[in-house]
C-alpha cells in the first residue's frame, strides 16, 4: 500500500486552481515539491494534512481520507508548516511535553536526542528562540511521535548550512526506516542531496513529475535547479507558440 495516493485532485482558491493531479508515495520515499511562488507547494501540502478539501479527485494519506479522519491521520504523520504558532511562555521542554499529550507513541528519548542533536536546550524560553529555532522545535515536535509519513513546508527554512546538513540526515535516516518524506523546498541543493523524486509545480499545474534521477537525465543535468529552469522554459514557450 503506497502511503500517499492522490487521483485527479483539482483546488480552487479564488483565482488560483490546483491541478488535476496525480501523485503517489511509496513507504522510505522523499518526494522533494518544487516551485516558484504561488506555484500551489503549500496548497498541495495542506490537503494532505486535511487543512483543506479538494473540490475534485481523491486523496489518501494512510489509507484514509485527510480532512475526514484528521485525528487518525495526525498520529501516524508529522507536519511542520511554513509559520508553525506557538505558545510564547513555554520552554522548550514544557511545548513538547504539552505536545506529548496528543500522541500515545510520543518518545521523551527521542525527543530529547533531538534537542541534542539540533543544538537546542530544554529550558529555552520560546519567545526568545530565533527563527531557525523555532523551526528546530516544530521539527522535533513532528519527529518525536515516530510518524509513519511526514510533511514538510520548507523545514530548512532559517536554518544554518551546519543545522540544515543535520536535519536532511536525520530525514535521510528516517526514510531508510521506511519513514516516507514529502518536503517542498526552495533550496535545490537540499532536494540534491535526499530527494528520491520531484514533483514541479508552475501556477497550479505539474510540469515534471518523476525520479530525481530521471529527470536530471531527461535534462542532461547533475542538479536539480537547472532542471526546473529548463522545464520551466520549456513550458513558457509552449504557452507563448499556443497563444501565437
Amino acid at each position: 500500500m503506497y502511503l500517499i495516493e492522490i487521483d485527479r485532485i483539482t483546488k480552487e482558491r479564488g483565482t488560483f486552481a490546483l491541478g488535476p493531479l496525480d501523485l503517489k508515495l511509496a513507504r522510505g520515499e522523499i518526494l522533494g515539491i518544487m516551485g516558484p511562488n504561488g506555484a500551489g507547494k503549500t496548497t498541495l501540502l495542506r490537503l494532505l494534512w486535511g487543512f483543506l478539501r479538494p473540490d475534485g479527485g481523491s486523496i489518501s494519506v494512510l489509507g484514509l481520507t485527510p480532512h475526514l479522519d484528521q485525528i487518525r491521520m495526525r498520529r501516524r504523520a508529522g507536519f511542520v508548516g511554513d509559520s508553525t504558532r506557538f505558545y510564547e511562555w513555554m520552554s522548550a521542554d514544557q511545548y513538547l511535553a504539552f505536545v506529548a499529550g496528543f500522541y500515545p507513541t510520543f518518545d521523551r528519548q527521542r525527543a530529547q536526542a533531538l534537542l541534542d542533536r539540533l543544538d537546542l536546550k530544554g529550558r529555552d524560553r520560546i519567545g526568545k528562540l530565533s527563527k531557525g529555532g523555532r523551526v528546530k522545535l516544530a521539527l522535533i515536535a513532528a519527529l518525536a511521535h515516530v510518524p509513519q509519513l511526514l510533511i514538510l513546508d520548507e523545514p530548512t527554512s532559517g536554518l544554518d548550512p551546519l543545522v540544515r546538513a543535520e536535519l536532511l540526515n536525520i530525514l535521510k535516516e528516517m526514510s531508510d526506516s521506511g519513514v516516507g518524506v514529502v518536503l517542498s523546498s526552495h533550496v535545490s541543493g537540499d532536494l540534491d542531496r535526499i530527494a528520491d523524486s520531484i514533483l514541479m509545480l508552475d501556477h497550479g499545474k505539474p510540469i515534471e513529475y518523476a525520479a530525481a534521477r530521471t529527470l536530471c537525465g531527461k535534462y542532461n543535468s547533475t542538479h536539480l535547479e537547472d532542471v526546473f529552469l529548463n522545464a520551466i522554459e520549456r513550458v513558457s514557450a509552449s504557452r507563448t507558440a499556443h497563444r501565437a
